[in-house]
């Protein structure tokens, strides 16, 4: 079964936008292994720039930049089983997109 990644970007005015990215899930990782690894890897357990992990960016490009309101974060929601087909443009298996996470998480610390 693949795995779903939901995230969102969220402003300073509290607005959002909402993702997902599907992987594939060859190791058979559980749901709960995914989570609770991105969570020990993210900063303060939810937040990423999804440009290094490779994954789309959730700005709202219909408005220009607000440094009062915009920043470059990214937070994770959850992770769950689907059977949606994976859509990771690298093609890349869950496993492969946490290494990187924990990878950028010791480079970042």
């Amino acid at each position: 079964m693949n795995i779903e990644f939901e995230y969102r970007y969220r402003d300073w005015g509290n607005f959002k936008r909402y993702g997902a990215v599907v992987f594939q899930n060859h190791q058979s990782l559980t749901c709960e292994e995914v989570c609770q690894r991105a969570r020990r890897a993210l900063t303060d357990g939810q937040f990423f720039d999804a440009s290094h992990l490779g994954i789309p960016e959730l700005f709202f490009s219909d408005s220009p930049f607000d440094s009062d309101l915009d920043h470059g974060e990214h937070e994770f929601c959850s992770a769950s089983e689907t059977e949606l087909q994976e859509n990771d443009v690298p093609n890349r298996d869950i496993q492969d997109f946490l290494l990187r996470m924990e990878a950028l998480a010791v480079t970042h610390k």
